[in-house]
């Protein structure tokens, strides 16, 4: 019976711990990931389109103002997007049709 005790509290230890990294990652650090202009992503399984011009990023179907790098957009309750930066995807914009790069964080608040 001590045994199974003890593993049953070893096992409670490393859920608590996985569950406090995970709220650390999701919630502080955030996940990025960078998007080319023009094209959408999934965000906290909310569609998102893309576009980049003028130095901030629109997110369609979130908000319907572009955002500079360091502003954030709600996406979902729990899920807020930011833009970190917009970069030169170094594609020719008439024959790719791409010419920036956004890279977005999201993470629970």
């Amino acid at each position: 019976m001590n045994g199974a005790k003890r593993a049953g509290l070893i096992a409670g230890a490393v859920v608590v711990v996985a569950a406090a990294a995970a709220v650390v990652v999701f919630g502080f650090v955030g996940i990025e990931q960078t998007v080319k202009a023009g094209t959408q992503t999934t965000v906290c399984g909310v569609k998102v389109g893309v576009n980049v011009g003028d130095g901030a990023v629109s997110l369609l179907g979130v908000t319907d103002a572009p955002l500079a790098p360091g502003e954030r957009a709600r996406v979902a309750p729990l899920c807020v997007v930011e833009v970190v930066g917009i970069a030169d995807s170094g594609l020719d914009a008439d024959a790719d049709g791409s010419s920036a790069d956004a890279t977005l964080r999201w993470r629970l608040w």
